[in-house]
């Protein structure tokens, strides 16, 4: 082909201009842009034959992660780039944790209808460690004036409370994602405000924990279109006083099944079963959505700090949720009391008032006085889950973790992790006393709680979730879902048929650290609690059915810093319940059971060149003598080994 000169000299001045002039594509500036990464390797080991790398993992679907004996690793890496001088994006991606090291080649394939597999191939995608997007967001700084920012994307929620929407667990914590705004206003920027458009979970916000997945009343569940709207003011008067304010709605809508446009629709041709014409009804390709669940939480909190020493902080709230019985099956019924919700519509109150006397003697003495009220119909369904507290005290179970919620998440979690119990109906006081005296420091508490949900002849067979068990005292170191091995009490147990229940309990904590070689860590704690509920209060019965439970426990603790990076201790713990009455029925009878516990190990943490090791070791001896039922007996050796390097 012969090209005139001419005629290239032209085209190649054409293209340049083209090219000087045509947008183009940003380029990220790689000094402003940021890769971390981390390797994480968890270990279990117990000495029983369940296999996996969860102690505790799926309540409800069968999964193939949890399990006492297993091996794994997970990987991720964190993306951050400076998009412009206003703007930031960044991204997560972590490999899911599930496959064990025993299952080198896994690749996802499922062949779950082989009875008989030796292809080591076949576990699914659990076992073989894709990467999963998480933590995207875009964040823009606009030239506003009260506009801080505005997030596209994932957020963790920190700026609402456990009452309204909570932090999800750390796994998870970047997870949601949504619409966020917020911005100062006032002198000298005294007020700050958030919003947010949140694209609710289509698991666990909503009837039988979803936003209509798997309800029976639903045959084609909707949720692309949930969402939850959320807001919080912080004002800030003076130099010694703040209020707050939270709220959220959550709004789940379901396809409106009348409508001849809806996929399923009950009324396609708009006749009814004799062909006569239904009146309102036309095809129009537009789709009517109703609303399946509905709920409101919002509080506002003050602070203020009077005086150098003295802090009040009051918080008052008001929930209410409304549930469509039509597209909402009803789990109480349905699934023998397990449900996050009351079956009906409520709305209910909450009060805490919570005063903090910081050494106003000067003496090392200092008070801690906390009232609080829980509506026996609140329920924060989008509040936090885990890792929370909205209470002083130390609590029934755990050390500390008092959550206003029904759906609590005691799952996914290891036999070393905290757990939390609902304090929906708890109405009392906690008063702490703590003494700091040079390297010692002595805390005494105690609490008394009355319960709103005491009443009688409940109706908990079609309204209020009782999730089945709840008799006997909660022990989370051996704890099952079905309850086969005898556990207690569901920490969400907080509706009986007849309740009359009163708490008391008293906790005492001495921590001091003895001069000796690098300093010897030391912490005793010891808790006793009286719980005392008559159940059933007149009729056939009702002399025989009371409950009493006396519950003593107490813990020892011991660390030392034994090289530089490296602490060791051991710890122990004795715990003896006798209840009377603990469980049974009017016609059967009740039987006294005492239980017996002691708790022993040790661990190893250690931090060298950047990687962090943790070792924990424990043994753990346990017998049942139950009065109607065979005795039982645990002898359980676990350990927990944790490894993990972050660049």
């Amino acid at each position: 082909m012969i090209v005139n000169a001419k005629s290239f000299a032209v085209g190649l001045t054409v293209v340049t201009l083209v090219g000087l002039t045509a947008p183009r594509h940003a380029h990220a500036d790689l000094a402003k842009f940021e890769i971390d990464g981390r390797v994480f390797t968890k270990h279990l080991f117990q000495n029983n034959d369940n296999q996996g790398l969860l102690s505790l993992g799926n309540p409800f679907w069968p999964d193939d992660i949890s399990g006492h004996n297993g091996i794994g690793s997970e990987f991720e890496l964190i993306f951050r780039g400076k998009i412009s001088q206003l703007a930031e994006g960044g991204a997560r991606l972590a490999s899911r944790f599930g496959e064990r090291w025993q299952d080198w080649w896994e690749s996802g394939a499922a062949w779950y209808d082989r009875k008989q597999n030796t292809s080591g191939d076949s576990a699914g995608m659990n076992r073989a460690s894709y990467m999963k997007l998480r933590g995207s967001y875009i964040q823009v700084a606009p030239e506003f004036a009260h506009l801080d920012y505005v997030r596209i994307g994932a957020s963790d929620f920190s700026m609402f409370n456990p009452w309204t929407i909570g932090k999800v667990r750390y796994i998870d914590r970047d997870n949601g994602r949504g619409y966020f705004l917020g911005g100062k206003f006032g002198d000298d920027s005294a007020g700050q405000y958030f919003v947010g458009a949140i694209a609710m979970p289509k698991l666990w916000v909503g009837p039988s924990w979803s936003t209509g997945i798997g309800d029976p009343a639903l045959s084609n569940a909707f949720w692309s279109r949930d969402w939850a709207y959320a807001a919080s003011v912080r004002y800030r008067i003076g130099d010694t006083t703040t209020l707050r304010l939270f709220g959220n709605v959550t709004q789940d809508l379901e396809v409106n099944t009348a409508d001849p446009d809806a996929v399923g629709s009950r009324n396609p041709t708009c006749k009814d079963g004799l062909g006569n014409a239904i009146a309102g009804c036309a095809l129009d390709h537009a789709v009517d959505l109703l609303t399946r669940y509905a709920s409101l939480n919002a509080t506002l909190d003050v602070e203020t700090e009077p005086t150098d020493w003295l802090r009040v902080q009051a918080l008052a709230g008001f929930s209410a949720q409304r549930i469509d019985p039509r597209l909402a099956g009803n789990g109480v019924q349905l699934n023998q009391g397990v449900f996050p919700l009351v079956y009906k519509d409520t709305s209910d109150l909450a009060a805490t008032v919570r005063l903090t006397a910081t050494d106003p003697f000067e003496n090392g003495l200092s008070l801690q006085l906390e009232g609080f009220h829980i509506g026996e119909q609140w329920n924060s369904v989008f509040g936090a889950r885990r890792e929370a507290d909205v209470l002083l005290t130390d609590g029934l179970i755990g050390s500390g973790g008092q959550l206003p919620t029904l759906n609590l998440a005691n799952e996914f979690v290891d036999f070393d992790d905290e757990w939390v119990e609902s304090c929906i109906g708890w109405q009392g006081g906690t008063g702490v006393l703590t003494l700091d005296r040079g390297d010692t420091r002595v805390k005494a508490e105690y609490t008394h709680i009355e319960y709103a949900t005491n009443g009688q002849d409940r109706d908990v067979d079609k309204t209020y979730p009782d999730f089945l068990h709840g008799d006997g005292f909660t022990d989370t170191l051996i704890y099952d879902y079905a309850n086969v091995s005898d556990r207690g009490r569901d920490p969400r147990s907080v509706y009986r048929r007849n309740q009359f229940r009163r708490t008391d309990l008293s906790v005492i904590t001495v921590k001091h650290q003895l001069e000796f070689g690098n300093g010897i860590d030391v912490e005793v704690k010891g808790k006793a609690i009286r719980d005392v509920d008559y159940r059933r209060l007149a009729g056939p019965g009702a002399l025989h059915d009371d409950y009493s439970g006396s519950i003593i426990n107490v813990r020892f603790k011991l660390s030392t810093p034994v090289a530089d990076g490296l602490r060791v201790g051991i710890h122990s713990q004795i715990d003896h319940w006798d209840e009377k009455n603990r469980k049974g029925t009017l016609q059967l009878g009740y039987g006294d059971d005492v239980t017996n516990r002691q708790t022993a190990g040790a661990t190893i943490n250690m931090s060298y060149a950047g990687v962090r090791f943790s070792y924990l070791l424990e043994y753990v001896h346990k017998t049942q003598d139950r009065e109607r039922e065979p005795d039982q007996l645990w002898h359980v050796w676990r350990s927990k080994v944790v490894i993990e390097g972050a660049w």
